[in-house]
């Protein structure tokens, strides 16, 4: 029994570090410094929500459709992100009592914005440049140059994503992948 509930605690906990492993790669693909530069996203706290929450969307959209181990697996990177989203909110003096509201707030936010882009995809794409005008760009007014360069970002990126086969998907940042290099060559 006791070996048991040891074996139990030691899963999780490796179940964990992969969990915060791949979360961390995420947001470092978010914070690819093209995506500020050429991309034009603000690098303000709302860009780079914008660009987390797209990021993780995206990724969690190929988990979820490859196998229920993964489904797991994804609700557990939405919670990571969520005690993310809260930790950084209170490293910059956000009061505990408003971190609450705040943090609902990101959430709703995430959620609408990964309905959204879940639309534009299924639309061939059509609305993306209107979706990424008031998501991405909630706050600024981009330059058309600037979502071309996201649109063929995003499009890289769910190609790259789609070509994987299954069991690739939670293990796909152990191989320092470029997926635009990769990509380039379709």
């Amino acid at each position: 029994m006791y070996v048991k509930k040891l074996f139990k605690l030691f899963k999780n906990l490796h179940n964990n570090n992969e969990v915060i492993f791949f979360y961390n790669d995420i947001v470092s693909l978010a914070r690819n410094e093209d995506l500020y530069t050429k991309g034009g996203v603000p690098d303000t706290l709302d860009g780079r929500f914008e660009l987390i929450a797209m990021h993780c969307h995206f990724f969690i959209r190929r988990l979820l459709s490859s196998g229920s181990e993964n489904k797991v697996f994804s609700q557990h990177l939405i919670n990571y992100m969520v005690t993310d989203f809260d930790r950084s909110l209170r490293e910059m003096g956000v009061g505990d009592l408003s971190v609450g509201k705040k943090i609902k707030f990101m959430v709703s936010g995430y959620y609408g914005r990964a309905s959204a882009y879940d639309r534009a995809i299924e639309e061939n794409y059509k609305i993306l440049d209107e979706v990424l005008k008031n998501n991405l760009y909630g706050t600024i007014s981009p330059k058309k140059v600037e979502i071309k360069y996201m649109k063929k970002y995003i499009k890289d990126l769910l190609y790259f994503l789609k070509a994987m086969n299954d069991n690739q998907v939670k293990v796909c940042f152990k191989n320092n992948i470029n997926f635009k290099k990769d990509t380039s060559k379709c």
